[in-house]
């Protein structure tokens, strides 16, 4: 065995006490770092999951069709790993309520991992080529059929005029259907999926067998890559391969038909070459590993405190080892072999406590979640904890990065001292005493000793307090984000008076059936339908209210609330349409006549005349003023900003102060308009509307709360007959209530875990840091006693010491974490300093500074009944301190 190994190994034998602040610094640094590298990968695997649930288990695919004797090519390609298939849609004919249907195949590796199988409502997935599982909207149009029954399909084409019409085409005048054979189905599913009322067809999908195919069947393959790092530059070189047309597209990934599950690859880090550098940045990979890089800096702190403590007992040691002809390289050497020697036992320990805290902690998180029955917003809520031997190896050799690290600027002050100067010193800093003379009178020689001691030994303890401070500044940023969070929930959110909600999320207009439906269920005793548009409004100066104009107008608010025109200001609206029972009682009621509302050659709005007097100021305490005057007649509109899009004019009926739906948000300086929802609809027949969602609508109803639940049973059962689940959504108070009790009581748990890491960071710190210094300053104290000073008075200069020491770090993190606080107001721009303080929790805060002087006061008090005991000449004598 190597000398210096030797001697390292037999050193701390005969030194385990001495090293046990170490491996306890050690152990709660690894439980720190495997904490946020495991709650980075819980929630990256939970992303990645959710991707694959949504879009589904494979790397790219093909916007364009193969047939049969093309399979081999793709089967033998060595770059690719699996291959699913799902053919072409294909038309039948049946004679029920829609004429036709729509189905396509699928083999079992596109049933085993694509997005069909999480839509299955009842039954299963079908397994031979005569099954098939069918949409909800199937059934229930026709409720003669239930699963297990066999239906009759004929197989062939629509065509007209000797074109062919596709499965999903509407149904034509004067089209025609060419039968090409007939086949017996077993209905084993029932699947949900987007249903449009208009259409002719019900979507049936079968089972498909490759070997049983032939030629005239296109099928598209979904392909899994050996390689998935590779696939932008390999989808392509299959696709030309496969003869598919290279298209126009002037990124070479895009080629050849190519389409990617871009989400999938993402979460790998794994983007298209022609992305742009912002998109190119995999901002949740990157948020993890800073999450992770700041528990490692957090880490490196904890033990680089440590071990500058620790050096200085070593330093003496070090010096008589150079003096017999130890290089500095040797004693770099050794230093680091210790530090890496007593890291293996702490750091074990120390990832086995971080997977039992993390198994824990969402173990607990989720049996809150799940004892409520309610589905929670948000991916802490439904992690599940998980590992691996990838990532054990990781925090295990991430820690040890981290001990060298901490080990290296040590290492080097001890390698360069001079043997001479390290026996003489021992580990104290003597030089301080000729920095500044102190009036060591009897009158304040204990506060002067105190106060030189500590500038003595500021190195020693500088990295604690920036750890305490550190601690304490990342726990107070927490706690203000939750008072924040608090205070928007008390101060700035408006009451419900309708105590269900039902999102229909659509891009064609809503099914009338689906909403007749849902607001005929007899526990509904109100209810509101409505779907809206955000346009531009073009407000003249002229336009605007005394009331508004004597509150500052347009002068006073920013721009991110409006524009500035030439002649005016472009200003947000939103465009609102009623169903027509809620439109014209609310119409009534403020004495107006409803029938004017309904010329579409000349649209007419009601305008909700309400502004927010000052819009920085919570719902809570805001006044709602008049925003436009009354000789506004029209506005002028438009679909886009800038005077872009869709231009039209609307005339101005009504003026009310009275919101037509009871529990409505108005945002800042924004404009409502209200029209009868089918004048709605003939107005956006000529925008240009973006995105699937553009015809969403929202069904707003009252309920006794007592028939909640089961009023979202029936409104669940009536949508998902007409739309998949992830197109509606079902909002109740109830829900809403637990869901706010389950949130906080989460957040209250993690705050309790955070704030508990943080104080045993503090307290391992502290409490470390100022026992090593003590037994390290043995000999000093030896000599104050040798000179006179009593062990009380010894006592009241420790005491005062640790006061100080106890002050220190809120000197600074006290008003760094009020700068804090005030900048969270600043961007919230609604909440002040003092509602952010309303809501603050100070008896997190109160117990966490009573801890940190608590371990400060223990360390001392122990630390002082040590040098009690020591007998001054054995302290002198002892040449190991």
């Amino acid at each position: 065995m190597n000398i210096l190994t030797e001697y390292t190994l037999n050193h701390l034998k005969r030194n385990k006490k001495n090293t046990l602040s170490i491996l306890i610094a050690i152990t709660v640094g690894t439980i720190l770092l495997s904490t946020v590298v495991l709650m980075s990968y819980m929630l990256w695997d939970h992303q990645l999951k959710s991707a694959v649930l949504r879009n589904g288990n494979y790397h790219g695919y093909f916007k364009a069709y193969i047939n049969k004797s093309q399979i081999p090519y793709l089967r033998e390609n060595q770059k690719v790993d699996q291959i699913y298939f799902m053919t072409e849609f294909i038309s039948g004919k049946i004679n029920l309520e829609r004429p036709y249907i729509s189905i396509s195949y699928m083999d079992n590796n596109y049933l085993a991992n694509m997005p069909t199988k999480n839509t299955l409502m009842d039954g299963r997935l079908p397994e031979k080529t005569d099954e098939i599982v069918v949409m909800a909207n199937f059934m229930r149009e026709n409720p003669e059929y239930k699963i297990g029954d066999k239906i009759k399909v004929e197989l062939g084409h629509r065509h007209k005029n000797g074109r062919q019409l596709g499965p999903f085409d509407l149904l034509q005048d004067g089209e025609s259907f060419t039968r090409e054979k007939e086949k017996e189905y077993t209905i084993v599913g029932i699947v949900s999926g987007k249903i449009k009322s208009y259409e002719p067809s019900y979507t049936f999908f079968g089972f498909l067998d490759i070997d049983l195919i032939d030629d005239s069947i296109r099928l598209t393959p979904f392909l899994r890559m050996k390689n998935p790092r590779t696939i932008y530059k390999d989808l392509p070189t299959i696709g030309e391969t496969l003869g598919f047309d290279s298209g126009e597209d002037v990124h070479s990934e895009y080629l050849y038909k190519t389409t990617y599950n871009t989400a999938y690859l993402k979460l790998h880090g794994i983007l298209p070459p022609s992305a742009e550098l912002v998109e190119k940045i995999p901002l949740d990979i990157i948020g993890f590993i800073l999450f992770i890089l700041l528990a490692m800096l957090l880490f490196v702190i904890i033990i680089y405190n440590v071990f500058t403590v620790w050096s200085n007992n070593r330093l003496k040691q070090l010096g008589i080892l150079k003096s017999v002809g130890a290089t500095p390289k040797q004693v770099r050497k050794t230093v680091r072999l210790e530090a890496v020697f007593l890291s293996i036992a702490p750091i074990i320990s120390g990832v086995i406590l971080g997977h039992l805290f993390c198994y824990l902690l969402t173990d607990k998180i989720t049996s809150v979640v799940k004892s409520s029955n309610v589905d929670i917003d948000g991916d802490i809520f439904k992690m599940v904890f998980k590992t691996s031997p990838i990532i054990i190896g990781i925090i295990i050799v991430l820690a040890f990065i981290a001990i060298l690290f901490s080990i290296y600027k040590p290492a080097r002050r001890l390698s360069k001292i001079m043997p001479i100067e390290a026996i003489r010193q021992g580990g104290l800093d003597y030089k301080h005493f000729n920095k500044k003379k102190e009036n060591y009178n009897p009158k304040n020689i204990v506060s002067s000793l105190a106060r030189d001691s500590l500038n003595g030994n500021k190195k020693s303890f500088r990295t604690t307090i920036v750890s305490i401070c550190i601690s304490f500044i990342i726990m107070v940023t927490f706690m203000t984000g939750v008072s924040v969070n608090k205070a928007s929930r008390a101060l700035n959110t408006i009451e419900d008076y309708y105590t269900m909600n039902v999102g229909l999320y659509t891009a064609e207009l809503a099914n009338e059936n689906m909403i007749k439906e849902i607001t005929a269920i007899p526990e509904v005793k109100e209810s509101i339908v409505y779907k809206s548009t955000y346009i531009y409004s073009k407000v003249k100066p002229e336009y605007v209210s005394d009331e508004f104009n004597n509150v500052g107008g347009f002068n006073d608010s920013t721009n991110e609330y409006y524009k500035k025109l030439d002649d005016g200001y472009e200003i947000n609206t939103v465009l609102i349409g009623l169903d027509s029972n809620s439109f014209d009682n609310f119409v009534k009621s403020q004495g107006d006549e409803p029938s004017d509302y309904y010329r579409k050659d000349k649209p007419k709005a009601v305008l909700l005349n309400l502004v927010k007097e000052n819009p920085n100021q919570p719902l809570a305490r805001a006044n709602f003023i008049p925003f436009l005057n009354n000789k506004v007649n029209s506005l002028s509109l438009n679909e886009l900003a800038n005077g872009e899009g869709y231009s039209f004019n609307i005339d101005i009926g009504l003026k009310s102060s009275k919101k037509p739906i009871k529990d409505l948000y108005l945002m800042n300086y924004n404009i409502y308009l209200f029209v009868p929802k089918e004048m709605l609809n003939s107005l956006m027949e000529d925008f240009d509307l973006p995105g699937d969602y553009a015809h969403s609508e929202r069904i707003r109803l009252l309920v006794d709360e007592e028939n909640i639940e089961e009023v979202k049973k029936k409104v669940n059962d009536i949508s998902k007959y007409y739309l998949p689940e992830e197109d509606y959504y079902i909002w109740n108070i109830l829900d809403d209530i637990a869901q706010e009790e389950i949130q906080n009581r989460t957040l209250y748990l993690i705050t309790f875990s955070i704030v508990f890491f943080l104080g045993i960071i503090g307290v391992s710190n502290a409490y470390s840091s100022i026992n090593n210094n003590l037994r390290n300053r043995r000999r000093e104290f030896a000599m104050l006693k040798s000179i006179g000073i009593n062990k009380n008075t010894l006592k009241k200069m420790l005491n005062l010491e640790g006061i100080y020491y106890c002050i220190y770090p809120f000197l600074f993190s006290i008003p760094l974490s009020l700068i804090i606080i005030i900048g969270f107001a600043k961007l919230s721009t609604v909440f002040s300093v003092k509602d952010i303080l309303m809501f603050l929790d100070f008896r997190v805060i109160a117990i966490y500074i009573a801890i940190i002087f608590m371990s400060i006061y223990l360390a001392y008090y122990f630390g002082i009944k040590k040098v009690d005991k020591d007998e001054i000449v054995n302290v002198l004598k002892d040449e190991g301190i």
